[in-house]
């Protein structure tokens, strides 16, 4: 009995091989086993955000040429400054900005026009384009006037009239002191003719009145020459078709445009220029020399126009 329990406890001990109990994993390897999915699952949706990037990533790429065309090209490393009055921008920009985007097609360049201040800058790729681009803008500067500007020329055009004005009246007093001497000759004679006829003498108060009509004619012809002289010495530096009858006595003045206009009336289709003045010196009844111009212009025929408040341009 003994033996045979002794059998029993080394049979129970034998234990088959598809019996064997298995190996209990470490728990580090547990956990690794455990994360592992965990991971997965983190890094899984990671992969739709790396393709949403990449549009991002090209878009970015398409732009950096256009970022260096600005800085190398129309913006370029060349620049050049001038100083416009502020007042005259609006002519660099134009209507609409018509003007500015002209100049900038024309010489591929910027044109920085600042909102306070007279500076303008320009940039571009070379120095030749930014020079051609100031000079659009100067040529446009040189067109127009500032307000102060036309101030300033009209009060320097006054100054000029009154000056020219003053040696017109020098220039005829040269010659008023003949036609002043005539006149008194023949005022004398009047006076002498009167006290002859008033005594009975009426055959020397008709030669005393006779030698006062002669008087009057050397009277017109002195006064005559004397615009004629003033005439000349007011356009000795004008061509022969300009004339200035700016100051001169009206008929006189009248008489020799007329006169001067038959010595150029071969010129056919030529324009003509005529300085009336405006008749600022003139008296309450206003000026007289231009309305006679005009008046002389429609009964010749000439087509003409007014330049300005002074003078006019015909035609032959």
């Amino acid at each position: 009995m003994g033996a045979i329990c002794g059998k029993e406890k080394s049979a129970s001990k034998k234990v088959k091989p598809s019996q064997a109990p298995q190996q209990q994993p470490s728990s580090t390897t547990v956990a690794a086993a455990r994360q592992a999915p965990a991971k997965a699952a983190v890094q899984q949706p990671q992969q739709p955000q790396q393709q949403q990037q990449q549009p991002k990533s090209a878009a970015a790429a398409q732009k950096e040429p256009i970022q260096t065309a600005q800085q190398t090209g129309s913006s370029g490393s060349k620049s050049k400054t001038i100083n416009v009055d502020k007042e005259l921008h609006k002519y660099i920009i134009g209507t609409k900005g018509s003007t500015i985007k002209q100049i900038k097609e024309d010489t591929n360049c910027d044109v920085e026009i600042p909102e306070n201040g007279e500076t303008i800058t320009v940039r571009g790729s070379s120095d030749s384009d930014c020079q051609r681009a100031i000079d659009m803008i100067n040529k446009i500067k040189g067109e127009h006037k500032t307000q102060s500007q036309k101030d300033k020329e009209h009060s320097d055009m006054k100054d000029d009239h009154e000056k020219e004005h003053q040696r017109t009246e020098e220039l005829y007093k040269k010659g008023q002191e003949k036609v002043d001497r005539i006149a008194k000759e023949r005022d004398d004679l009047h006076k002498q003719a009167d006290k002859a006829f008033e005594s009975g003498d009426k055959s020397l108060g008709h030669q005393l009145r006779e030698q006062a009509k002669a008087k009057t004619q050397e009277l017109e012809k002195a006064s005559k020459e004397a615009s004629k002289s003033v005439f000349i010495a007011k356009n000795a530096k004008n061509d022969k078709f300009t004339v200035d009858l700016h100051g001169l006595h009206a008929n006189d003045a009248i008489e020799l445009l007329v006169e001067h206009l038959d010595g150029i009336k071969s010129n056919k289709g030529k324009e003509f220029t005529i300085i009336t003045g405006a008749g600022n010196h003139s008296d309450a009844n206003g000026p007289k020399i231009k309305p006679m111009v005009h008046k002389l212009m429609k009964e010749k025929g000439y087509t003409y126009s007014e330049v300005n408040n002074g003078s006019i341009v015909c035609t032959l």
